[in-house]
């Protein structure tokens, strides 16, 4: 198989399947119009497929007893978009700010590829169409139905904005961080603006508690660790002439240490309770840990994508790129079975899409997602190689 030459007969399809999922954003758990697509597309090549995960899908391709599963994701963000594209989101408020929308796309057209030369698989490719990567409740429930109790290994991948559009890179190890989630919950006392000595001002104990948290990484931890506390949400107050009596706060810490993990989750309860109490406020705090784990490539796996990779992308442009503090439950699967996570660059400053993921303008030059399509082939054909 030319595997460049048959994702260049339908690249005109894959690019618009990705502006499609571009257009028509959908959150976690709620990808019902993108689910309904995806099931179109594969109906049209003739491929089996079950619903999985509520939402999510898996086509079947190819013959044999042994088992490999590619995954990608379906899910947005709630952000606004700001890229000003013709294709830009429809829905107010949502954005495949993190390139799904093309992990989707990939996929599909890795699939009509493999459809065309599947009398030539001496096994069977499991297509998981997965929701809810961005709320870690997806993987664990494709897990949680038995969807990866026949599969060997697995693969995936993700463009990033911050890579230069073009460049791969597949090392086997830790890649991306576990991730947890903390909620602060600040109750202090409401009143007038112009009668603070009557109240517990909550924004002020919640703006302290923060830049308090920003002291754990810096102050508390080993220096040569790798960990990151970051505070995402934070609300308190409804107008100008009203001290609040309550403030949230929601922020997230990745880490690849479980030592630095435990620390992380006892010092933020620390400094919450304690900082509250110097307000006179109370906090109460949920801390939710390892959502996911660490994102941990498979050398076997990491080896049989390499050699994919090498066959289909000059030298140069398979690159090396350090680890990464962002979350990924694709992770989830590796705690099951073999696996290997891959990096695919997506950014082009001179079209102006360098942006990074979760940023209101992020987009991707578009070749990324034939990119990631030749990479999804090539790591099935390669695997199959080898049987």
């Amino acid at each position: 198989m030319e595997i460049k030459k048959e994702v260049d007969i339908i690249s005109n399809y894959i690019i618009r399947l990705r502006k499609h999922f571009h257009r028509h954003p959908e959150i976690g758990m709620q990808e019902f119009e993108t689910s309904k697509r995806i099931k179109e597309e594969l109906a049209v090549m003739e491929i089996p497929f079950v619903a999985a995960a509520g939402t999510g899908v898996i086509g079947f391709i190819g013959h044999g007893s042994k088992v490999v599963a590619l995954r990608c994701d379906m899910d947005a963000l709630r952000i606004t978009e700001k890229t000003g594209v013709t294709y830009k989101s429809e829905v107010e408020g949502l954005m495949h700010a993190c390139g799904h929308d093309a992990h989707m796309a990939a996929m599909l057209g890795a699939a009509s590829v493999l459809k065309k030369y599947e009398e030539e698989l001496n096994c069977t490719v499991k297509l998981i169409f997965q929701p809810s990567e961005e709320n870690c409740l997806g993987a664990k429930a494709i897990c949680d139905g038995g969807h990866l109790d026949d599969v060997s290994e697995i693969f995936g991948l993700h463009v990033f904005g911050d890579i230069p559009c073009g460049k791969v890179s597949i090392e086997e190890g830790p890649r991306m961080a576990a991730s947890d989630i903390f909620r602060i919950r600040i109750m202090g006392k409401s009143g007038h603006a112009g009668k603070p000595q009557q109240c517990v001002d909550a924004t002020v104990a919640g703006a302290a508690t923060i830049m308090n948290l920003q002291s754990i990484v810096s102050r508390e931890l080993d220096p040569v660790s790798s960990a990151v506390v970051t505070v995402g949400h934070f609300i308190s107050g409804t107008q100008h002439n009203v001290i609040s009596g309550e403030a949230f706060i929601e922020g997230t810490a990745r880490t690849f240490s479980t030592q630095d993990c435990k620390h992380i989750e006892q010092a933020v309860k620390r400094i919450a309770y304690n900082s509250a109490a110097t307000y006179n406020a109370t906090a109460h705090v949920e801390y939710m840990r390892s959502l996911h784990p660490v994102v941990m490539n498979d050398k076997r796996v990491t080896q049989t994508a390499k050699e994919a990779a090498k066959e289909l992308f000059a030298p140069e442009d398979i690159i090396s790129i350090p680890k990464m503090m962002l979350g990924e439950d694709f992770s989830i699967y590796q705690q099951h079975i073999p696996g290997a996570f891959a990096f695919v660059g997506g950014g082009n400053e001179e079209l102006g899409r360098a942006y990074p993921n979760h940023h209101e303008c992020f987009n991707i030059d578009e070749r990324a997602v034939l990119v990631s399509a030749q990479l999804l082939i090539g790591y099935v054909m390669k695997f199959n190689e080898k049987m």
